[in-house]
Order: C-alpha cells, then sequence, then structure tokens
C-alpha cells in the first residue's frame, strides 16, 4: 500500500479500462446522483472516461509537490510511509468512484451511491488510522493555529482527530451499506463535519488549557 508506483499503476490501470468499455458506453453516461440515490446529472462518454482519471492525475502529482514546497519539508521524512499511504488510499478512492460510476452506465448491479459512501468511509478510516503519524506541516494533517505552534497539542490533537475520524468513517460505511441513501446522506455529511470540527475544538481546548489563558 505504500508503494509510490501504486498511484501511477491504478491512473493508467484507469485510462486502459476506460479505453476499454468505452464503445459499449451510452452517449450520456450518468455523473451524478440526488440523495435519494436517483440519477440527476451526466456526461458525455470521452468526458466520463477521462475526467476522474485527468482529476486524480492531478491530485496525484499534487501530493507529490507538496513535500518539495512546505518551509517544513525535513518533517516529512519522518512520515514518508504514511504519506505515501495516504496518496494511495485518496487515488484509491476516486479510482473507486470512476469504476462504479462507468460499471453503472455498462449496466453492472452496483448501487453507486451506497459504494461511494462506503469507499469515502474507508478513506477516512485509512486516514485516522494513519493520522497519529503525521508530523508538524503546513499541508497534511488538522493545521490550526494551535496546533502549528505547540508540537505537543499537533501530537494530542492528531491522536484524538485520529480517533474521531476512523469512528466518523466507520460510521459512514456502515450507513453507506445499510441505510436509505436519503439518511445515510446526512450521517456522511454528519460524520465529514463533525470530525473536523471536534478535532479543531480540541486543539483550540488543548491550547487554552496549557496557555494559561
Amino acid at each position: 500500500m505504500r508503494s509510490k508506483w501504486l498511484a501511477p499503476a491504478c491512473i493508467m490501470a484507469l485510462l486502459a479500462f476506460g479505453a476499454a468499455v468505452y464503445s459499449q458506453l451510452p452517449d450520456q453516461v450518468p455523473s451524478h446522483w440526488n440523495i435519494y440515490g436517483q440519477v440527476d446529472g451526466t456526461v458525455g462518454r470521452a468526458t466520463a472516461v477521462l475526467l476522474l482519471p485527468a482529476f486524480a492525475t492531478v491530485i496525484w502529482l499534487i501530493l507529490l509537490t507538496v513535500p518539495r514546497i512546505d518551509p517544513w519539508r525535513a518533517a516529512y521524512a519522518s512520515f514518508a510511509g504514511t504519506y505515501q499511504l495516504i496518496i494511495n488510499a485518496v487515488v484509491l478512492f476516486l479510482a473507486l468512484v470512476h469504476i462504479t460510476t462507468i460499471g453503472a452506465a455498462l449496466g453492472w448491479p452496483i448501487g453507486v451511491p451506497q459504494a461511494i459512501g462506503a469507499g469515502a468511509g474507508l478513506l477516512f478510516m485509512v486516514l485516522g488510522n494513519q493520522m497519529g503519524r503525521l508530523k508538524p506541516n503546513w499541508f497534511a494533517g488538522i493545521r490550526t493555529p494551535w496546533t502549528l505552534s505547540d508540537p505537543e497539542n499537533w501530537r494530542r490533537t492528531h491522536r484524538f482527530g485520529g480517533k474521531v475520524f476512523f469512528v466518523a468513517g466507520l460510521l459512514i460505511a456502515a450507513s453507506s451499506l445499510l441505510l436509505p441513501s436519503a439518511i445515510s446522506y446526512f450521517v456522511i455529511m454528519g460524520g465529514v463535519l463533525g470530525a473536523a470540527a471536534l478535532s479543531v475544538g480540541y486543539s483550540y481546548i488543548f491550547w487554552r488549557q496549557h496557555s494559561g489563558m
């Protein structure tokens, strides 16, 4: 999972998959589903085949560039394996989105909102599991004024945030697979926003408690 070749290999596989099934796709391919799991947006098949692989490529290149432009770039050496795992997890999630949407257009028996929601939950669980290994930097992790100004705040916040993100991911995945789309949508939004808010709030509370204010 930490291999630096996994993400580009995955992108190339997506392009090959798109080329293989291109002629089988309808002229308009479903691209968006509403909270009830109904298709409410389509794109042309060329766009459907190329858009997500292109987006995944851009994200991959940005994430590769980040350590080189971060003023604290030396810190990345201490969590290089974790950072690579995060890159791979993000690209694999985008691959899941691409394959499920194309598969649905091909008539595969896939519940796209359920599959993507479960994938998002799994991504959150991976991020949560790895969050405690991140060291202070300007781009990856829970970056608040309080975590960036205090290494101990960073460490404690990421240990707490990792647990919160993991639990949120578990709830997101379970709700996506077990609950109606209209309900799981709000669980997903609540999980994402709640995990972020709790993590930021924890860093502030920790700062208040240890700053003498």
